[in-house]
């Protein structure tokens, strides 16, 4: 596949003739004249690239609302482990602790762009599956 460019206004002015880098570029800045309209057709077709936040926000990576909604599973998942363990010392787990782990396991996260969070909350996701896995054993009829 061959790629060609259109001809522009500029390009075919200066090959009319000649001309030093100055008078080129005084063009550009509408010395002696109006300036060429393919220039500014070539600056507005710039304006248009986005930022990279805005492209990361349309990919859900990162931002404030993942952050937020990590950071709630995360505590989900450490009040549910807490409660565990208060039964453990105590009157033992029910199955109302393994329906507290499996829901916290259930809450889809997605990444949050925070290499801290993200790795304590993959952490957390083990610890948490490890505790169910044992429940669920434990409950089981032999």
């Amino acid at each position: 596949m061959k790629v060609t460019s259109t001809p522009s206004a500029a390009a075919s002015a200066s090959s009319s003739g000649a001309k030093t880098a100055a008078e080129g570029f005084g063009e550009l800045l509408n010395i002696g004249g109006a300036a060429p309209r393919a220039a500014a057709s070539a600056v507005s077709g710039a304006a248009g690239v986005s930022s990279i936040s805005a492209l990361m926000a349309l990919q859900g990576i990162g931002g404030p609302e993942a952050r937020a909604r990590a950071l709630r599973k995360g505590r989900r998942m450490l009040d549910a482990l807490d409660r565990l363990q208060v039964a453990l010392l105590g009157e033992g787990p029910t199955t109302r602790h393994l329906t507290l782990l499996q829901g916290a396991l259930a809450e889809q996260r997605e990444a949050t762009g925070d290499f801290g969070l993200d790795d304590t909350l993959n952490w957390a996701e083990v610890r948490v599956a490890v505790e169910a896995a044992k429940l669920e054993r434990a409950n089981e009829p032999a």
